[in-house]
């Protein structure tokens, strides 16, 4: 009998626990909708960012995914780089109020981040 190699299992497992708080995130997605709105597995799936401490973890990510603190090193050189820094909280503020992005508790922790406008990859600053 040969043994189960431990990285399948582990990323099986991943995988499962994924699905679960994706299925836990359309299931309280779509209670905040209005009766009448599109609450399609469909629309969810275009709306759904993802699972996030916060949407500051969110631009958090987004900000290392855009390398945005790299191009900062490269545009601005020392000693003034050690003055500019990317307002984190102030970006998460900008997307709440700009409504482009909200926020739903993921309880025990954390919050799920969906987009307002489904059909919409743009992120727009208010």
């Amino acid at each position: 009998m040969t043994e189960a190699d431990p990285r399948e299992i582990l990323s099986a497992r991943i995988s499962t626990v994924a699905t679960a708080i994706t299925e836990l995130a359309y299931q309280a997605w779509s209670r905040s909708r209005p009766e009448d709105a599109d609450n399609s597995r469909a629309t969810f799936d275009r709306a759904y960012v993802g699972h996030y401490a916060s949407i500051e973890g969110y631009a958090d990510v987004l900000i290392d995914e855009y390398r945005l603190d790299e191009r900062l090193d490269e545009a601005i050189k020392p000693p003034f780089r050690a003055h500019v820094d990317i307002d984190v909280p102030g970006l998460a503020c900008a997307f709440r109020a700009s409504r482009t992005l909200f926020a739903l508790p993921a309880v025990p922790v954390g919050v799920w981040v969906f987009r307002t406008n489904p059909d919409s990859d743009e992120l727009t600053l208010g």
